[in-house]
Parts: C-alpha cells; sequence; structure tokens
C-alpha cells in the first residue's frame, strides 16, 4: 500500500537528514562521486570478463548478476536487479513532495506488469553475401570439422579463412552416421540415447552465429536414417532385418524409414537445426540401405520403398519450410535415376529437394568404375578427368546438381577439379575432406 503524502513528506526529510550525516562522515563522493561502470565483456573464447570504462586499476564494484553452474544446457542460477543510485532515490522522494497534489485517501501502487518473455527466433543473418548464396548460384562452399574448432576464436579464424579463400558456404556435419551430434542437442531423445558430444561443445546457436558472422552460409550435413544409437535406444523406431533382429550394415544400426517414431525423431532434430539458424539441412541416408543379401532389411510389403521414403521427404521438406534442403546422393544412383532396393526414385526430387549433391569425391569411386558408357581405369590417376567424365554421365538440367568435390592435399589437383566441374557448367560446387567419415571423431 502506498503511503499518504504527509507520511512521505516526512520520510523524505528523514531521509536527506539521514543523507546529510552519511554524507559528513563518509565523505560527499559516496553519493556524489564519478563510479567507474561496470562493462561485461566477452573474450575469444566466449568466456566473460569485467572491465571499466574509466580505465582505472581499482577494484571494480561488485557484480548483481549470479551465474550458477550448466546441467544439459539449461542454466542454473539467480539474477538479482540492480540498485538503483541513491541520489536519484533522494531526488524522487523530493519530486513527490513538491509536485504531488495532496490525497485524502493511501494510493495503491499496481504490481509491475510482468510480461512474457520474447519467443526465441532464429539468429538474423549479417546484409553479407549471405542472402545472395543460392543453390546453383554463388555458392562455393568449403568444409569444417566442428571437433577441431572447439572454441569460438578457433572456429571464427576457420571461418575468416575460408571466406578469404573466396568460399560463400560452409559444410559442417551436424550428425554422424553412429547418431552422435557435434553439438549440444535439447531433443529429448538424443540425451537419452546419449547423442550428444562426449567432450564440450559449442551451442548450434553459437556456432551458426559465428560463421554468420565471417559471411558464410550455413549447410549442416545430416545422417538421418543410419543411426546406431537411435535404433538401439528404441527398437520401435529400428529397422530389423529378415531374420528378425536389428539390422546392422556391419558398421551401424539404422532407422526404418517406415518407424513413424524414428521419423520423428530425426524432425525433432531438423527442426532445431533450423530454429538454430541452419541455411540448409545437406541430408544423406534418408532411405534404405543397399544391403539385399542374407541379412537384408525387412519392410512393410504393403507400402512400396519408393513410397516410404517419399512420404519421410515430404515430411522433411514440410518441417524444414524457410530453409533449404539438399539430398546427398552417389553419382552412379543419379546417372541411374534412382535405385529400387533402397527406395530412391530421382524424378522426382525437383519437386522436394532444392538441390542434389552428387557426390564424386575420389575416395568413394573405385577403379575400374563404368559410368556413362565410360570406364575410368584409375580415379586419382587425373582427378580433373575424373569429374569430367563423372559429370559427363549426369543430366544436370533435370536435377539443380551441386558436385561433392575431394580435397586431395594438393592445391593444384583441387582447382583442376573445381575448374573440370565449371567447364561441364556447374556454377556451384561443395569441397570436403579427403576420405571423409561421418562417425564422430
Amino acid at each position: 500500500m502506498r503511503r499518504p503524502v504527509k507520511y512521505k513528506t516526512r520520510q523524505a526529510a528523514r531521509n536527506r537528514l539521514i543523507m546529510i550525516i552519511t554524507a559528513a562522515i563518509l565523505g560527499a563522493g559516496v553519493i556524489g562521486g564519478a563510479s567507474a561502470a561496470i562493462l561485461l565483456s566477452r573474450d575469444d573464447d566466449g568466456i566473460e570478463g569485467i572491465g571499466t570504462a574509466s580505465g582505472s586499476d581499482s577494484t571494480p564494484p561488485a557484480i548483481t548478476e549470479t551465474v550458477g553452474d550448466t546441467t544439459d544446457g539449461e542454466t542454473v542460477g539467480t539474477e538479482s536487479e540492480p540498485v538503483s543510485d541513491v541520489s536519484d532515490a533522494v531526488t524522487e522522494a523530493q519530486t513527490e513532495e513538491v509536485t504531488e497534489p495532496p490525497q485524502t485517501e493511501p494510493v495503491v501502487t499496481e504490481p509491475p506488469v510482468q510480461t512474457e518473455p520474447p519467443e526465441t527466433t532464429a539468429p538474423t543473418q549479417p546484409d553479407s553475401q549471405i542472402t545472395d548464396v543460392a543453390t546453383t548460384k554463388n555458392y562455393k562452399g568449403g568444409y569444417l570439422d566442428l571437433a577441431e574448432y572447439p572454441t569460438r576464436n578457433e572456429l571464427k579464424k576457420a571461418a575468416e579463412a575460408l571466406k578469404a579463400d573466396g568460399y560463400t558456404a560452409v559444410m559442417v556435419e551436424l550428425k554422424y552416421d553412429n547418431g552422435k551430434l557435434s553439438y549440444k542437442s535439447n531433443v529429448a531423445e538424443a540425451k537419452e540415447f546419449g547423442a550428444n558430444p562426449s567432450v564440450a561443445a559449442q551451442s548450434l546457436d553459437d556456432i551458426v552465429d559465428i560463421l554468420h558472422g565471417a559471411g558464410l552460409y550455413v549447410t549442416g550435413r545430416v545422417c538421418a536414417l543410419r543411426d546406431d544409437l537411435a535404433a538401439k535406444g528404441n527398437s520401435d523406431a529400428a529397422l530389423m532385418n529378415v531374420a528378425g533382429f536389428r539390422y546392422s550394415d556391419g558398421a551401424s544400426r539404422w532407422i526404418s524409414v517406415y518407424s513413424t517414431e524414428g521419423q520423428d525423431y530425426v524432425l525433432s532434430l531438423l527442426s532445431e537445426m533450423k530454429q538454430a539458424g541452419v541455411d540448409e539441412i545437406m541430408l544423406r541416408d534418408y532411405a534404405l540401405p543397399a544391403d539385399a543379401g542374407t541379412t537384408a532389411p525387412k519392410y512393410d510389403n504393403s507400402v512400396s520403398k519408393t513410397d516410404a521414403v517419399r512420404t519421410f521427404l515430404d515430411r522433411v521438406d514440410k518441417i524444414l519450410s524457410g530453409a533449404a534442403l539438399n539430398l546427398e546422393l552417389d553419382a552412379v544412383t543419379i546417372a541411374a535415376g534412382g535405385d529400387e532396393t533402397m527406395g530412391i526414385d530421382c524424378s522426382d526430387y525437383g519437386a522436394i529437394a532444392d538441390s542434389i549433391t552428387a557426390d564424386i569425391t575420389l575416395s568413394n569411386l573405385r577403379d575400374g568404375m563404368t559410368i556413362g558408357g565410360k570406364t575410368i581405369a584409375d580415379v586419382d590417376a587425373d582427378p580433373a578427368k575424373t569429374v569430367e567424365t563423372v559429370l559427363s554421365a549426369l543430366d544436370a538440367s533435370a536435377l539443380n546438381i551441386r558436385p561433392l568435390l575431394e580435397l586431395t592435399g594438393n592445391a593444384a589437383k583441387d582447382a583442376a577439379q573445381v575448374a573440370a566441374a565449371q567447364n561441364k557448367g556447374y556454377g556451384a560446387y561443395q569441397m570436403t575432406e579427403r576420405v571423409i567419415s561421418m562417425t564422430e571423431k
């Protein structure tokens, strides 16, 4: 309840008397002295520090904000409201004494209105060339392994180096083929399955913010259904084999494309990635495995493989509305128009995906392979010739294709691969590491 003015007048006079006595004892500098402003700064590793506007070496005042420990991405602690300056309190009391008209009844002060915190939205992209990077125009993709850049400063320097080398985009692994993530997810199933990194990792929001800050378009690569952790952790999501056990390709179990629970888990991760501001999802292993031997995967005969895969991709496309979708396939499958065993039909992918990545990395091609009626005896002998031969077998006009090229460690050979792709009419390209492993390092 607010006090009557007469009471407040007496109280204000008493307060002024106390302030005068206090000033006489402690010195007028307590009230009127200039205090150094407290600044919160962030060093290159993202650690908060304290600085002063005066630049003096004196001990800074205590900070009212208290940060507690962090558990599973949630900060535990308290935050107190800053205390108003003493001189402001005196001025306020004086103003009320002079200007406020007499009140016959006590005035009730309404409690402050509690407002809901603003909704979390995807980080705003800088006004750089990011918005000009389309799937077939200006997309020059570099590659960064997030495990090699665990701090903000290291990732920032690596991103800026890519930009300086002429890249307009960057691909980062977000979900590996064993089910592990390169960032700390808040999806409940990811925590349950043990998918979060076993070592310290930055938040996805921070990762995207740093990459955008360098002026790079962000492509997140995701192994969708090849997921040992999820298949092991949830039998209802797992792809089974004809013998009735969880299917394995020899290295990893798979999520079944027929499982609604399995699909929902992947979609939850994709939604999280989109909300963090990832510009494009590069999806691979989104169908059935190619193994058709005695341990072949079991599937629902009432629904065709291609229909099951198409249903999943339609759901992916819907959840990513506002972010681009790229589907990664090997060049042989694209040249053949699909793969019935895996449930892949490329004929309608143009209506689903914004672009197609054609994997023509030298490590994934084999010596003596034949494509488009031409045989490549030694894929490593002349990388540029290999790229030219493979791309000649693909119909670039039918699909929005982006070649996935391999960094060999030889700058001249790498540049020759890019030149070969551009000579065949491919304006966009994506580089990746040699013998890349989708398994967490």
